[in-house]
């Protein structure tokens, strides 16, 4: 190719990108707050699971490395699988196949990027790392079945460290899993010897949130975890008995490096005491709690995130036979920081202060290392919104995805969400801030119906409440779905997914017949969170210039800087792209 036909293909890639995003300047930290992003778009939904669809695979999580690899794991016939562009997935086999057997709740972490922006050649040795988790018998004699299992790969092809990570006599539920590479060790080879990865659960006894934590990438852990409640505080006289652990994430670059901070939902002591805790959930979850530690779980300092109007100060509750208060576990409420330090807590609200109210995604944003929270409504359309799930990089930035369906549900018994009909259509959907909450755009990940009917959202609960209650039953999607982001800072999506049953299972038919797997889709068009146009899954519009060239990295002040004002932008070349210009 010419040097004038390579800088015309520049140009015609630079004036593509213009157009779909003319208000934007398309580098990192340089969005403008109160401007809600581009839309985003989302290349073909695909099979994750890399086996026989309707296999009865659900609630995957995903994580993606440092060379841009997404990862993508799930519960029942447990499995792992990665994929690069995209649309083509290796299988990576069963991460502890050789282990006790799991029994569900998996999470994935990795070791914490060397460089924020862009893919990087990585090795074999450690400075890669990827790390799995799921509950699995770990104590001696499997007494205590219910614990944690976990495993890790460095080549992205072989499973190594399976162990099981300590030992809770009470038992263990709801994992969630992250991990913090120190700075000096980020991109070498003791990387992965050197990360900190940190469990968080509940147990089956008082219900308490505790972390796990193992210092030297998963080669040995504690015993029991440490309780991440403060002593004495509000969070932990609310929390007795009953909570739903939310997720954990750490700040990776931020203003609090290395700070842990992990979220859970309670509801009020009365209520927890008088309708059996947890095990029934017949309560509203009404209250959002954060803890963070900066010695590495040792001990924790626990904040209000959100309190339902309803009960404003607790541990002073309602009435506990009331139905007054608005349940938040739809169903969990995950953490996500992102590389400024702001912390960002996701969760379902239904205001009923609002003329119509619906149940929401709502996101709590804080930008002072956890203390102080504001919400934000991140949906935009008429409907019911469940099972958030977040992602965060740059400064700013910020993923939520979540199921969504037009039908608006109503309430049943303490404010749990009420049945849905096999009317009630649902899609994945996500919104994206890059002003930290600030404004948002909703935009769809799936590209069809990916189910149909009711949706429960009391967890080992579901199907077990009188009738009277009037809750939502069906348990097909199980709980929870995944979101992350790679070095190009776009989204990468894994969900449970049943419209390959349709042909015997039509929409509004008999919604039981139903069967899962597992779907997934990349990000390819609008914005990544580090502030990078992107052009396909893992690609940026920079990325796509060799180091020959020089390109305007877009415009800065918006359409009236056009052809006028350009930043000039030299990108490292990506080696195998598709999209590369080539001589």
């Amino acid at each position: 190719m010419s040097g004038v036909s390579r800088l015309r293909t520049i140009r015609r890639i630079a004036a593509t990108a213009i157009g779909a995003t003319t208000t934007w300047a398309l580098l990192a930290g340089s969005a403008s707050a109160g401007t809600p992003p581009p839309p985003a778009t989302f290349g073909p939904n695909v099979h994750a699971d890399n086996s026989a669809v309707n296999n009865g695979a659900n609630e995957p999580q995903v994580t993606v490395d440092q060379a841009g690899t997404s990862y993508v794991t799930w519960q029942t016939n447990e499995g792992a699988s990665k994929t690069k562009d995209g649309v083509h997935f290796t299988s990576l086999g069963d991460p502890d196949a050789a282990g006790p057997g799991e029994t569900g709740d998996v999470m994935f972490a990795h070791t914490a990027y060397s460089d924020l922006t862009h893919d990087i050649a990585v090795g074999s040795a450690g400075s890669n790392a990827v790390f799995w988790g799921d509950i699995g018998p770990s104590c001696a004699n499997n007494s205590a079945p219910l614990n944690i299992r976990v495993g890790a790969t460095q080549d992205a092809a072989t499973w190594t460290r399976q162990a099981g990570a300590g030992c809770q006599p009470a038992q263990v539920d709801r994992p969630w899993l992250a991990a913090y590479t120190p700075p000096a060790y980020r991109g070498t080879d003791q990387a992965e010897n050197h990360t900190s990865l940190y469990v968080e659960f509940h147990d089956f006894g008082a219900s308490n949130i505790w972390v796990e934590t193992s210092t030297d990438g998963g080669q040995t852990w504690g015993a029991t975890g440490n309780p991440a409640i403060q002593a004495g505080s509000v969070a932990q006289q609310t929390s007795t008995c009953n909570t739903t652990p939310g997720g954990i994430a750490v700040d990776q670059n931020g203003s609090h490096k290395g700070r842990i901070y992990a979220t859970w939902l309670t509801s009020d002591l009365p209520s927890n005491a008088g309708t059996g805790c947890n095990y029934t959930e017949a309560q509203a979850f009404d209250h959002l709690f954060i803890s963070y530690s900066d010695n590495g779980g040792a001990t924790w300092i626990s904040k209000t995130v959100f309190n339902d109007p309803c009960a404003p100060n607790p541990p002073t509750p309602p009435n506990p036979t009331s139905n007054n208060c608005q349940d938040m576990q739809e169903i969990f409420a995950p953490v996500a920081v992102d590389d400024a330090g702001n912390v960002y807590v996701a969760y379902v609200y239904r205001d009923v202060s609002k003329a119509h109210p619906q149940y929401d995604v709502d996101v709590a944003t804080s930008t002072d290392g956890g203390n102080v929270f504001t919400p934000h409504r991140v949906d935009s359309d008429t409907g019911t919104h469940y099972f958030p799930w977040i992602a965060a990089a740059g400064n700013g930035g910020v993923d939520v995805v979540y199921y969504d369906t037009p039908y608006v549900e109503g309430t049943g018994m303490f404010g749990k969400p009420a049945a849905a009909p096999a009317t009630a259509l649902w899609t994945v959907q996500m919104s994206q801030s890059v002003d930290a909450g600030g404004s948002w755009t909703q935009s769809p990940v799936s590209h069809h119906t990916i189910y149909f009917g009711d949706v429960c959202t009391t967890g080992i609960f579901c199907g077990l409440a009188p009738a009277a209650f009037n809750w939502g039953n069906d348990r097909i999607l199980l709980d929870n779905f995944g979101v992350a982001v790679g070095p190009d800072g776009g989204a990468r999506v894994a969900w449970t997914d049943t419209s390959d049953s349709f042909g015997t299972c039509p929409p509004a038919g008999t919604i039981t017949c139903q069967q899962q797997e597992i779907q997934f889709a990349c990000q390819t068009g609008g914005v990544g969170l580090t502030g990078q146009a992107l052009t396909g899954c893992g690609t940026t519009l920079g990325s796509n210039i060799p180091d020959s060239a020089w390109a305007p990295a877009l415009l800065l002040g918006g359409t009236a800087a056009l052809g006028t004002t350009w930043v000039v932008v030299r990108r490292r070349r990506r080696i195998n792209d598709p999209l590369e210009l080539q001589g």
